[in-house]
């Protein structure tokens, strides 16, 4: 399954520090190796830190010709300006973990597993060390 993230950030976020990290990590690889059905082909996901004056909305979207979630996840720049790597680490981590399977679940999707999706997504993030999973 293809699971991408991407970023349109405000370069004094860091943001993109952290995600290269997380791809150097080797995300896209894990993911690229494990089969979940045929309904979805994978999940976009793209996080969102401008300044808030932009007063961006989250996008999230199913398409369902491409067999593909797209959504956004929105950061407060402050937040993540003042934040050290680690912190940076930690609020991408639980972001994912929260707000991933909460728009994956938000559909029906048919001949997709989207409970071992899931699992898989909150083991590769609890095997980063970024997140602590019980």
């Amino acid at each position: 399954m293809r699971f991408n993230i991407l970023s349109d950030i405000d370069w004094e976020s860091r943001v993109d520090k952290t995600l290269d990290v997380l791809t150097k990590l080797g995300y896209r690889d894990y993911f690229d190796q494990k089969n979940y059905g045929e309904g979805l082909a994978g999940v976009v996901v793209g996080f969102i830190c401008q300044d808030p004056e932009l007063n961006l909305k989250r996008r999230i979207r199913l398409a369902k010709k491409e067999k593909m979630i797209f959504m956004d996840i929105m950061l407060d720049l402050p937040t993540m300006k003042a934040a050290n790597p680690e912190l940076r680490q930690r609020i991408v981590a639980e972001r994912l973990i929260k707000e991933v399977p909460e728009v994956v679940l938000k559909y029906k999707i048919n001949d997709f597993d989207s409970k071992q999706f899931i699992a898989d997504l909150q083991q590769w993030i609890s095997e980063t060390g970024w997140l602590a999973l019980e």
